[in-house]
């Protein structure tokens, strides 16, 4: 107990109490920035979650969207290649009509068409060429001269030729079916189609019917050798559409 000095506490008290009472003070404003801060992150967190589920929300949107639209552009890109598979054949018809009434040997109209018939098929070789091609007569100038042995053929003139050709397998043990038309050391058109080994729905005769198709603008010197080729263990349709021919077009 302080002693009083004229009913007054000494001097030294009184400043231990007013020291103790800025330290209060001190404490208290402390605290209170602490709270005002804790507070403060308190909204910040809060804003940042809000903010953060908006952006998920909004990309997850954005991704659903994105895909729809793919899906949207993959069916159309589907349907526009069905079409062309469809019209082709038909064009290149009307084509090759249009252009047989022409002029021969006048060295602007080059071309040749094969099928293989009936008569002329032959099984797949051990090399995966195919062979048994038969030249249908165009009253234009040959594009290639066909050699039945090797199953090549040989580019008669130089240029830059469209080329198309399609097969039809018959073929159960695979899932996919191939068919190449290439020039040694030169370009090559491919076709790689996967198909299942039972029919989708239902068995009917044709369900191990497999088309393969190629086409392209090739640039082709005189003497190149063209073959198509396939797997040596793949057969081919008898009474497929089997059809192989080239135009120059410069």
């Amino acid at each position: 107990m302080w002693k009083l000095q004229n009913g007054k506490p000494p001097v030294c008290a009184t400043m231990q109490l007013i020291l103790q009472r800025r330290r209060i003070r001190s404490l208290r404003l402390v605290w209170s920035l602490m709270a005002v801060l804790a507070l403060s992150l308190a909204v910040c967190s809060a804003i940042f979650t809000v903010w953060t589920m908006r952006q998920t929300r909004d990309l997850s949107r954005s991704f659903q969207t994105l895909q729809e639209r793919l899906e949207q552009v993959n069916m159309q890109r589907k349907a526009i290649f069905q079409l062309i598979l469809e019209k082709r054949e038909l064009l290149e018809s009307q084509r090759f009509r249009r252009d047989a009434g022409g002029r021969k040997g006048n060295g602007r109209k080059v071309a040749s068409h094969f099928e293989i018939t009936r008569d002329s098929f032959q099984e797949v070789g051990s090399e995966g060429v195919i062979k048994g091609w038969t030249e249908e007569q165009l009253n234009m100038s040959k594009a290639v001269d066909y050699n039945p042995v090797t199953g090549t053929f040989k580019v008669e003139r130089s240029g830059v030729y469209f080329l198309y050709c399609q097969v039809h397998f018959n073929e159960n043990q695979s899932q996919y079916v191939k068919l190449e038309v290439s020039v040694p050391k030169g370009p090559l058109l491919q076709c790689i189609e996967g198909y299942g080994t039972t029919p989708a729905s239902g068995s009917h005769k044709f369900h191990f019917l497999k088309p393969c198709q190629v086409s392209g603008l090739l640039r082709l010197n005189k003497g190149a050798e063209l073959k198509a080729v396939t797997g040596a263990s793949f057969s081919l349709q008898m009474s497929g559409k089997h059809y192989f021919g080239l135009f120059k077009v410069n």
